[in-house]
């Protein structure tokens, strides 16, 4: 008896421990690894015409047999901006699968055709799906927006171009960062880097921004195209605060705070830093000024943006846009 009864208690033990385990058990699923591939379920968007400004976002949505690297590739036919979304999950949803209209980086999408293309990358001789569709609005800007020279020269700035360069807003020729305008700098300078600039002053001495500069974020588009390389082309912001509150900056008493940006890519680039930190040089050391020496970005009075290249080589260009200040984060086209 008692033979029998060590006997059914061994038993019970062994199918405890199996089924313990099974449950534990967190490798790979065999059918991610061996299954076949297939599409259970058609992968569509949800529509095919979207205007952004009314609908903040769409999706795609459907079902494969297996968890498996998807990408879903977005690209404007006119402005040729880009927007990735990858995942590996079974199910293609809203969870994981959505598009606010914005693109990975600098040129943002326009009112156009965007093509589609889904793919399946760890999946040898699988099908890549094709698919279009209309923006017919454009994604609203989550921040304050400074100028995307859409209308044109306000009645405060100021520029400057040596004798030999041409400066302005350029319109219409498919070269704009987001929208459809932007400024330019091209000219061939023997004598020095100074290229050319131009100063952005509130038409109301009021840009609008918040007082904290600690998650403020100053953020702008740059693309060199000629005289271009390491340490051939850079762009100095000038950021002037009226501290007294007088409606005139003071440079003999008040804060300019320059900040420097190296070349770095020949196509566009986003420019993207914390307001608080030009308050800092390259090393981390204070830089001085005439005023209290603070960030203070209720205070800005106007932005300047000036454009230098190597004088050694030759002519020099360069495009600039879409100036905007965010809070918390940098900008996202």
């Amino acid at each position: 008896m008692k033979k029998t009864i060590l006997y059914l208690v061994t038993i019970l033990l062994i199918f405890s421990c199996r089924k313990e385990d099974s449950e534990t058990y967190d490798g790979p699923n065999l059918n991610d690894l061996f299954g076949e591939f297939s599409i259970i379920q058609d992968i569509t968007v949800n529509s095919n015409m979207v205007n952004f400004q009314v609908d903040s976002k769409i999706y795609f949505s459907g079902e494969l047999s297996k968890n498996t690297s998807w990408v879903i590739n977005l690209r404007g036919q006119t402005t040729g901006a880009n927007r990735k979304i990858a995942g590996t999950d079974r199910i293609i949803s809203i969870d994981n699968a959505t598009w606010d209209g914005g693109a990975n980086t600098f040129p943002g999408f326009g009112l156009e055709t965007v093509f589609v293309e889904i793919s399946f990358p760890s999946e040898d001789n699988s099908v890549i799906l094709y698919d279009t569709i209309q923006v017919t609005g454009s994604k609203i800007d989550d921040g304050i927006l400074i100028t995307s020279f859409e209308n044109g020269v306000g009645t405060k700035w100021s520029n400057f171009n040596q004798t030999t360069v041409a400066g302005g807003i350029t319109c219409g020729d498919g070269n704009a960062a987001k929208g459809n305008c932007y400024y330019g700098f091209n000219g061939t300078v023997g004598w020095d880097w100074a290229i050319g600039s131009v100063m952005i002053q509130d038409d109301n001495n009021d840009f609008g921004l918040p007082a904290n500069a600690s998650n403020l974020y100053f953020n702008m588009a740059f693309k060199p195209i000629e005289n271009i390389g390491a340490q051939n082309t850079f762009i100095q912001f000038w950021f002037d605060e009226d501290e007294n509150g007088d409606g005139v900056f003071d440079p003999a008493t008040e804060d300019r705070f320059i900040y420097e940006y190296w070349y770095q890519d020949t196509g566009w680039s986003l420019i993207s830093y914390k307001y608080a930190d030009i308050q800092f040089d390259v090393d981390g050391n204070q830089v001085a000024t005439n005023g209290n020496g603070l960030p203070e970005p209720g205070k800005l009075f106007s932005i300047n943006v000036f454009y230098l290249a190597n004088k050694a080589n030759g002519n020099a260009k360069a495009y600039i846009d879409h100036l905007i200040f965010t809070t918390n984060k940098p900008y996202t086209p």
